[in-house]
């Protein structure tokens, strides 16, 4: 047919457009050159070790390129992507004032100019307006809010004792959603209780199930494709569904108005609100800041949800199921808990969890297996120097394998695979790189929200270890992880309860 005499011509022109590409990168491939890199094919690198790959699948091609000297260097066509996998590395990425700004994937959440995706410059002043909406001020005022969330779910799981084995995502997502819901916006939604509840965690799922497919399908990268696509209609769709949500905590906390305040008055207001949570940090910010506008509230709501909700939900998913795959670990986290709070239907305080020493072991060991974020995406502005004999160059993306990292027997042993609670008890901790184990991210962009997801996961856990047995028919050897915008288990976070 006709359309064979082009094909010579396409690719003459891939080829030429490739050369120019290689031709102008030149000094980048040179400084590349000294890193590991594993066998690639003409033209598209290590492009094929992607091709139709799976959320199943990208794991193991992550541990492929693992198995090699960290950096290394992968090739993705033309577009070179370092990988790291050593902690001492990756301790110089994070802290690197060069490093701060996040890879373009991050641009698929769209959530601009939030914590998440903001380039450095802007992400600065923005941390700085945040921060004391999850300092340790203000944190012990959320433990009521903990405590009251976590009773409702004990109660709410009742029906379901002697049942056969299912999984309680949507229960426990419920749960933190009703947490935050209050702690940062001041918003009361009863989502465990109300019809609401199902409908947005199911929402938030479909979203980040389409940005999935969107990450694994290289062609849709570019905006003009996309959205040419019914899935981008979808996200769209669902996107505007849940600033519905958003709107509900906009109007409640009257955003517009105060935002559009004269000085005098929102001063006069701003004393009636006595707690700076994180609505209110938001709010003082925006009326400061001339790189945001009223508009934006909604895409700083949704990162809150999306990202503060989600990751601490699956994290503590995780905490259970091993806990029911390993009896032995959950009857001493019972015996710990019952110990410190004996009476069963009393509130758990801030320092009964921070008494909790074994079950903080269990809660950063399952975070250590399941990294909900198992990779990290940042962009070199400038050189960054990591040896005298490797530089990553400027202008290329860099990928940290967190998940790889926290399985690396190098580091964790020759049973790094194993579930070990012992791997953090304060001797071990001292002699581990800090930067071997990195649940939250580290260095200054690390994860705003830290202290509060440890502090509300121990005392959700602690709640329902009192009142149930945990139990599971998975082994650890039959959990398949998936990679999408966070880890999932792909078989399931299966579990059974039993009355106490």
């Amino acid at each position: 047919m006709w359309w064979y005499l082009l094909v010579p011509y396409i690719c003459v022109g891939v080829s030429i457009v490739v050369s120019y590409i290689q031709w102008t990168r030149r000094k980048m491939y040179k400084t590349l050159a000294s890193m590991s890199c594993p066998k690639k094919w003409p033209f598209i690198g290590h492009a094929h070790k992607f091709f139709n790959t799976t959320p199943e699948s990208i794991a193991d091609g992550l541990k492929y390129f693992a198995e090699f000297p960290s950096p290394v260097c992968i090739h993705l066509g033309p577009f070179p992507q370092v990988g790291i996998f050593d902690a001492e590395q990756a301790r110089i990425v994070l802290n690197s004032p060069n490093c701060l700004d996040k890879a373009f994937f991050y641009d698929f959440l769209q959530v601009p100019g939030t914590l998440i995706s903001a380039p450095g410059h802007l992400w600065k002043p923005q941390r700085k307006a945040l921060n004391s909406s999850l300092g340790p001020a203000i944190l012990g005022s959320f433990v009521p809010i903990f405590n009251k969330a976590s009773a409702t779910l004990v109660d709410l799981l009742e029906k379901h004792v002697g049942e056969p084995e299912r999984d309680f995502s949507h229960e426990i997502a419920k749960c933190f959603l009703d947490q935050i819901y209050v702690t940062a916006f001041g918003c009361d939604f009863s989502m465990q209780t109300s019809p609401d509840g199902d409908k947005t965690v199911n929402m938030m799922n479909d979203y980040m199930h389409l940005l999935t497919k969107k990450f694994f399908s290289f062609w849709l990268y570019p905006e003009c494709i996309d959205r040419m696509t019914d899935a981008c209609q979808t996200r769209q769709a669902l996107l505007k569904a849940h600033h519905d949500i958003t709107e509900n905590i906009v109007r409640q906390n009257k955003v517009r108005e105060r935002i559009n305040m004269a000085d005098e008055q929102y001063l006069a207001s701003e004393n009636s609100y006595k707690q700076q949570n994180f609505i209110e940090c938001l709010v003082k910010y925006i009326r400061t800041s001339i790189h945001s506008t009223q508009d934006d509230i909604y895409s700083h709501i949704d990162m809150t949800l999306f990202a503060g909700n989600d990751t601490t939900a699956k994290s503590l998913n995780y905490i259970l199921l091993m806990m029911a795959m390993h009896p032995d670990v959950q009857e001493r986290c019972y015996q710990e808990v019952t110990e410190i709070c004996p009476d069963e239907a009393g509130v758990i305080s801030a320092e009964n969890a921070t008494s909790f020493t074994y079950l903080d072991m269990v809660c950063k060991e399952s975070m250590r297996l399941f990294p909900v974020v198992p990779i990290m995406a940042r962009a070199a502005n400038a050189d960054i120097k990591l040896s005298d004999n490797h530089t990553i160059p400027a202008n290329c993306n860099i990928i940290l394998g967190i998940y790889q990292m926290h399985r690396d027997p190098k580091v964790w042993g020759p049973n790094a695979d194993r579930f070990d609670p012992d791997n953090f008890l304060p001797e071990r901790i001292a002699k581990r790189h800090p930067y071997a184990y990195l649940p939250f991210s580290a260095g200054p962009r690390n994860c705003m929200g830290l202290r509060y997801a440890r502090l509300s996961m121990k005392i959700m856990a602690a709640h329902i270890l009192r009142k149930y047995r945990l139990k599971t028919t998975l082994t650890l050897d039959q959990v398949r992880v998936s990679y999408g915008v966070m880890l999932n288990i792909a078989n399931g976070v299966l579990l059974s309860l039993e009355s106490r």
